[in-house]
């Protein structure tokens, strides 16, 4: 959004809160009366403006999604404060209306204010961790090949999922490993355009197998949100692995873990976007291994 901020100015308070704060109290001192109606019209211009911006191809659908919650309810708060502003002001006769220009300057300065501060002092890295399990009506012999690769997934393959049918993150099209450079290396497809790469860094035939990832080019953020980078200033996908793990009955539990960083000041909101998304991404992966294992 607005590209010339830094990446990890998207998750400060700055830009989730005091941005559309600011937005919403000089819209309504502008063009705002009396009544309660006028602060529900910036939020409301906010949310038409985010899908504008989605369809001419200029934000993504998941940075949308995002900050839509946060421009909402502070649009609303500072359209509600301008409000009693002017309220006040009739009340006890000011001459002047409360949306002059002195006013107007202080909001539009405040969140660039508070972006530049939190430039100064960016927050710490965090570690994260988002596993989903499935079991599967097979041996783990059976299961372990479709650990290496999934060749040719057909887009109907998996399941559906809030991420990859709503917010529009393409769907796995394509896994193998490969050996390169003395090491074994996943290179994944989603869609048609998306590539990065799993480089195994532990493996153990029939039991468990874990990765780093690297990402050797911007696909990724290219055809998702480009202001999401899965290797930037606010979130680094670090890995990640399978473990099968055998049942009584023949049955293997299979699961699927992924390990990220974030650094944001609301790491609480973000990580449950983190848990959301990417347990999403691990659910229809497994989906599609239990897919082919009973195929």
């Amino acid at each position: 959004m607005f590209g010339g901020f830094a990446e990890n100015v998207y998750a400060g308070f700055g830009a989730l809160f005091l941005l559309p704060f600011s937005v919403g109290a000089i819209f309504t001192l502008a063009f705002g009366r009396y009544s309660p109606v006028g602060c529900l019209v910036p939020p409301v211009a906010l949310g038409f403006g985010a899908i504008v911006l989605v369809q001419l191809g200029l934000e993504g659908m998941v940075c949308i999604a995002m900050v839509m919650p946060f421009w909402f309810v502070a649009a609303l708060g500072g359209g509600a404060v301008a409000l009693f502003w002017r309220y006040a002001a009739s009340r006890e006769g000011e001459p002047s209306e409360p949306g002059n220009r002195t006013n107007v300057i202080a909001l539009a300065a405040l969140p660039f204010a508070m972006i530049y501060a939190e430039e100064m002092a960016p927050p710490a890295w965090q570690d994260a961790y988002v596993t989903r399990s499935i079991e599967l009506a097979a041996p783990a012999a059976e299961v372990w090949p479709m650990l290496s690769s999934i060749p040719d997934i057909d887009p109907g393959e998996g399941m559906n999922t809030f991420t990859h049918d709503w917010l529009g993150i393409p769907r796995p099209s394509d896994a193998h490993l490969v050996e390169r450079d003395g090491k074994l290396v996943r290179k994944a497809r989603w869609g048609e355009h998306i590539r990065f790469e799993e480089i195994v860094t532990e493996i153990r035939p029939g039991e468990s197998m874990k990765w780093r990832f690297a990402f050797p080019d911007t696909s990724v953020q290219d055809h998702t949100d480009r202001h999401v980078s899965p290797d930037g200033e606010m979130l680094k996908i670090v890995g990640g692995g399978y473990h099968l793990t055998p049942m009584a009955d023949g049955k293997t539990r299979l699961t699927l873990t992924t390990h990220y960083r974030m650094r944001s000041r609301l790491s609480w909101y973000f990580g449950w976007w983190g848990d959301r998304m990417l347990g999403d991404v691990e659910r229809n992966v497994l989906a599609i291994i239990e897919q082919r294992v009973m195929a």
